[in-house]
């Protein structure tokens, strides 16, 4: 309950308009090449940053994301042999594979029956939903459900690497890696493929400044 309260209190005052911090976390994070070696993030810190950001969206909340924390020495040097980004790779305090779960499905009763037990749903909605949505599901081919499982895990990891600047640490996320080589080197079940990787720590370096293209130039009214 206690953990459940932070995250609320979190979002709360990084939406809040009178607070300007949301913005300046946003507007704050780069993408970090260099990390300083010294820093290390304690595990339980690390875990604390991925349940805050399982608040992240997904398609009917199945929440198909997965992760490896990579933050070994013989872990970094296998994920080092797929990884193209090296210095990210060596000098960050922690890697983070994030995974995709094609078989999502399965956690339905576990989400959908927890949301029953706390009053989120009656188990009316969830068997109705179980009943109209469950065979669509589990049917689609196989193209559209990596489509899904990776638009899903983008949003999670955007929603991570804002977390972690929000308390201090600095990111970069990563799509240039050997994804087939990553689910060899760690074992992974045919289910799982590989999405992103994302480097953890505290910068050495300022990340480089970048230029945004503004929304003028960008956008369309119907």
């Amino acid at each position: 309950m206690e953990g459940e309260n932070q995250v609320r209190e979190f979002f709360k005052t990084l939406l809040g308009k009178k607070n300007p911090e949301f913005f300046e976390v946003i507007k704050g994070r780069k993408s970090v090449k260099y990390f300083d070696t010294d820093v290390k993030i304690k595990r339980e810190e690390i875990i604390e940053m991925l349940d805050e950001a399982n608040t992240a969206p997904s398609s009917c909340n199945l929440q198909p994301w997965r992760y490896i924390v990579v933050d070994t020495q013989e872990g970094k040097e296998k994920l080092g042999s797929a990884n193209f980004n090296k210095i990210q790779n060596d000098t960050s305090a922690a890697m983070i594979i994030v995974l995709g779960d094609l078989n999502y499905y399965s956690r339905f009763d576990e989400i959908y029956g927890e949301a029953v037990e706390k009053g989120y749903m009656t188990k009316e909605v969830k068997d109705d939903f179980e009943e109209g949505m469950g065979p669509q599901l589990e049917s689609l081919p196989l193209d559209k459900n990596r489509e899904g499982v990776y638009f899903d895990c983008g949003l999670w990891t955007m929603q991570f690497a804002n977390i972690a600047r929000a308390k201090g640490y600095d990111t970069n996320i990563i799509g240039g890696f050997i994804r087939e080589q990553v689910a060899e080197l760690f074992e992974l079940e045919e289910n799982l493929i590989p999405v992103m990787l994302i480097a953890l720590g505290k910068k050495e370096k300022d990340g480089r400044p970048t230029v945004r293209l503004r929304a003028e130039k960008l956008v369309r009214f119907e």
